[in-house]
């Protein structure tokens, strides 16, 4: 699909103008209060005393079991407030390996509370940090040695003096244990349900994840150790160790029998926490998690056929599809898809079983059907990375999903290097790719706190190829308990429907976090909107909960995202979820999983052979990220005909940068859903933090791509894209129309800033660079006197998109042929010391005023940035 030139097409800023770095002031912040050294002493000292036993006993059991392997264990530091630089210190102590830190916030109390720049005290939770690190033996004597010292009082040895900051804000100091292996990731629970109906001898498998050593021989030391420690437990491993240094990923996938693993947890529930130098204890595992993504593809109908457009001549790609094996000899698909099985997968399916990655495919390429519009003038680049689930099969039930001999995370990093880089005497398959659809989630790996490693994988690939990827929110498949009977459900008023079924969803917010790999910072996240295009339909025993317009899925999954982030950020048509009703006098209402209406009309690969035309109906936030990836795969068209003043194209290098920004650019909030929100879940308590709120449910809206690609005369939107360096300020300035001189119309001014950022893993803001774009002045003092609507101030900023709304309707100032809004991009160092990389990024900005008012917006936009070239020149 070519699209059309617009009569009034995107226009592009001149080249920005470099300005000097100015001086800023600081601003006054709370800062946290720290108790006495006397009160320290007596709370640590225990601590430390505990801290230290643990590690002998431990010292003492690993060498009864593990020959010739060092003690070593994992310490824990909780502090309050940060200290600057402590990397370096536990790097120039012996015996202390720095693992990571993570940002923490906690409940204040009598020792450790915020006060504001005046001194008085806040009632608000402490930020903090996690500091993780290695200790030996000797590391745990310098430890020791070090606190001795500082509760006597006496002046620390030179390059050690951190510890003075780090032993007066510590909250907590112990050993990495079992609730962090096992607890926090579900593993106990999982296990519990696994092995209930198995006898000993059955296997359970489960992944290994360590700690991620910088010395390669420490790495190999710790696969050793577990193997050792497997065997000893009668288990298996089920494939070889992944150790991938760009992410920090060290892990394994082990089979152990269920009778090894009911002990531990009989162990466990009667409170031993130490359960010898086993597996379990081992202090070189971070995690133990369940294994693998799945995909299932189970439901009922009776599968349509449709016309789908045929193929002529396709364009290279620059949309590519990690999923299952498409069924390329479908009507919607054939001579459309480039498929390049790499891992010899498609040998796996059977007749009937190519259905997520055939699903994906025919959105992307089609949109929903009928009425998507005109099929991609491009190929598809597909490479699978799911198989079917035998196991599943011989219950008669479809799946897809990464076998326990392997990692999805090797399968992706291996497909995006094929295509874009090629491997070995390979040359790229497809180095034209500008945009990844990833539809997958890992059921198993719900974003709590950090980061998974499908997650930093997507980071840092978007970063090294430049490539954008689409990913899935993921989808919440468990019941939702209204609290009351069906028919008592029934006879509510819609409005008051809507709002019980809103605050029963925010009830399940934690179990309705992102899936893996949706945290990632350089993609876009895509949730899904209760809308399709199937018209009307048959209800049966289905229940539409919410069958208010635009309003976000019910199945969908929320964020926010890493260090509160906007996740998702963007929001597409995910097909309408309907639920099966309650049989009896029950609360609860299941997902109804059919493939008939309503949904969206995707390809379906038929269980009758030759049948190669079907359709089905589907819904979930695959299909939306599908959307997204087609949305995207649009932009990049309108891009290629896009033209500078002077008549140069954008850089091709920064398409996906572009399109990244364009995709978010187009983001608005429904005012209805947004109402629903505020009657549903407003109170006086959280009144002053309810746009992050809001932002949770709607990220920074529902995507309308035609008001990116198309502007009118009251509606004009300009790009910009660039490189920047640490410390760099790049100045743009947007034409102000004198028409708005002096007068009170509504005004609406949308800026969203994107970039790609390197990352650092070992840090805890993982993004190296933090860019951010403002006025010169306040937004409330410009020419057009705006204030912020939608989004959170601070939320915008933590990710790599900074999406602002900005309204006002009162009087604007007097204003002059000429007059601009300036706008500065700044880029700062986040977490490194020094930012060495040029970081691509991209600006949009839409101007616009209500349709028919009087006001040529587009006209005046184009003759100023007209105007700036020539002055320029």
């Amino acid at each position: 699909m070519a699209p059309a030139m617009p009569e009034r097409p995107l226009l592009v800023f001149p080249v920005a103008r470099r300005i000097e770095p100015e001086a800023g002031r600081p601003r006054p912040s709370s800062k946290p209060h720290f108790p006495e050294r006397g009160r320290q002493v007596e709370r640590l000292g225990p601590q430390l005393a505990s801290f230290r036993e643990e590690f002998q006993r431990y010292s003492a059991s690993i060498q009864r079991t593990v020959d010739g392997l060092e003690p070593e264990t994992v310490l824990v530091i909780e502090i309050a407030g940060s200290v600057k630089d402590f990397k370096q210190a536990v790097d120039s102590t012996e015996g202390l390996e720095w693992l990571g830190e993570w940002d923490a916030e906690v409940e204040a109390d009598d020792d450790f509370y915020e006060v504001n720049d005046r001194g008085e005290r806040r009632q608000v939770p402490v930020s903090g940090r996690l500091f993780i690190s290695m200790v030996s033996e000797a590391g745990m004597r310098e430890l020791l040695g070090l606190w001795d010292m500082w509760q006597r009082g006496q002046a620390l040895p030179r390059r050690r003096t951190k510890w003075r900051d780090v032993f007066a804000q510590t909250r907590v100091i112990r050993r990495w244990g079992i609730q962090e292996t096992l607890d926090e990731t579900g593993m106990l629970e999982r296990w519990r349900e696994l092995v209930e109906p198995l006898d000993n001898d059955s296997i359970v498998a489960c992944q290994i994840e360590l700690f991620y050593r910088q010395r390669p021989e420490r790495r190999r030391g710790n696969e050793d150790a577990i193997r050792r420690l497997t065997a000893e437990l009668d288990g298996v491993p089920l494939g070889g160790f992944i150790d991938m240094a760009p992410i920090n990923f060290h892990a394994v996938k082990v089979g152990l029998p269920a009778g090894r693993v009911r002990d531990l947890i009989g162990a466990l529930d009667a409170g031993q926490v130490d359960v010898d130098a086993q597996l379990f204890n081992f202090q070189g595992v971070m995690y133990f998690r369940p294994t693998g993504q799945a995909i299932p593809s189970d439901g009922q109908a009776t599968p349509e056929e449709v016309a789908f457009e045929a193929a002529e001549e396709v364009a290279p790609p620059v949309v590519a599809i990690l999923d299952g094996v498409p069924s390329i000899q479908h009507a919607a698909l054939r001579g459309r898809v480039q498929l390049d099985d790499a891992f010899d997968l498609a040998r796996l399916y059977q007749t009937g079983e190519r259905r997520h990655g055939s699903s994906m495919a025919s959105l992307i390429i089609h949109g929903e059907q009928p009425g998507g519009g005109s099929a991609l003038s491009r190929q598809i680049y597909h490479i699978p990375v799911l198989q079917p689930d035998e196991y599943a099969r011989g219950f008669g039930h479809r799946r897809e999903h990464v076998p326990d001999t392997a990692f999805l995370e090797d399968r992706i990093e291996r497909a995006v290097r094929r295509m874009l880089e090629g491997d070995g005497d390979l040359e790229p398959q497809a180095p034209g790719v500008k945009i990844i659809n990833l539809s997958i989630g890992d059921p198993d790996r719900p974003f709590i706190r950090s980061p998974s490693p499908l997650a930093r994988l997507l980071d840092y690939l978007a970063w090294r190829y430049k490539v954008l990827f689409c990913v899935s929110a993921g989808n919440y498949t468990g019941p939702i308990d209204l609290g009351m009977t069906h028919v008592a459900f029934s006879l509510l008023p819609p409005a008051e429907r809507h709002a019980t079924v809103v605050r029963a969803i925010s009830n399940q917010l934690s179990a309705r976090r992102l899936l893996a790999p949706a945290e990632a910072l350089n993609v876009i996240t895509v949730g899904a909107l209760h809308t399709d295009e199937s018209g009307a339909y048959v209800p049966g025993l289905r229940a539409d909960l919410i069958d208010q317009p635009n309003v976000f899925s019910p199945a969908t999954r929320f964020g926010h995202g890493f260090r509160r982030s906007m996740k998702p950020e963007v929001f597409l048509p995910g097909g309408r979820q309907l639920y099966d009703t309650p049989l009896v006098a029950g609360h609860s209402y299941i997902p109804s999983l059919q493939f008939r209406a309503p949904g969206q009309r995707v390809a379906f690969d038929s269980d009758a052979p030759g049948e190669l035309s079907h359709t089905v109906y589907t819904r979930g936030t695959s299909n939306a990220a599908a959307l997204a990836t087609r949305a995207a795969a649009v932009v990049h068209e309108a891009l290629a005909e896009l033209r500078t003043v002077d008549g140069r194209p954008l850089p091709a290098d920064k398409a996906s940068v572009v399109i990244k920004a364009l995709l978010v650019h187009g983001a608005r909030h429904d005012e209805g859903t947004a109402g629903l929100l505020r009657a549903s879940l407003r109170t006086p308590a959280n009144g002053r933090k309810f746009r992050e709120i809001t932002g949770r449910y709607l990220g920074y809206g529902a995507l309308d791509i035609q008001r990116v690609l198309e502007c009118t005369e009251q509606r004009g939107t300009l790009v910009a894209c660039d490189d920047i360096s640490e410390n760099e300020i790049h100045e743009y300035r947007l034409p102000v129309p004198v028409e708005l001189s002096a007068s009170s119309l509504w005004r609406r001014l949308v800026v969203t800033l994107a970039w790609f950022s390197p990352m650092n893993f070992a840090h805890r803001n993982l993004r190296e660079a933090r860019l951010g774009v403002q006025p010169l002045g306040k937004w409330e003092e410009v020419p057009l006197r705006l204030g912020r609507v939608n989004a959170d101030h601070n939320q915008v900023l933590r990710g790599t998109v900074q999406h602002e709304v900005l309204e006002a309707n009162d009087l604007i100032a007097a204003i002059v042929d000429g007059d601009t809004l300036t706008l500065r991009v700044t880029c700062k160092a986040d977490a490194t010391a020094r930012l060495d990389e040029q970081i691509p990024y991209a600006l949009a900005i839409t101007l616009e005023v209500s349709e028919g008012v009087a006001v040529p917006i587009y006209t005046r936009l184009r003759e100023g940035i007209r105007q700036q070239v020539r002055v320029a020149a």
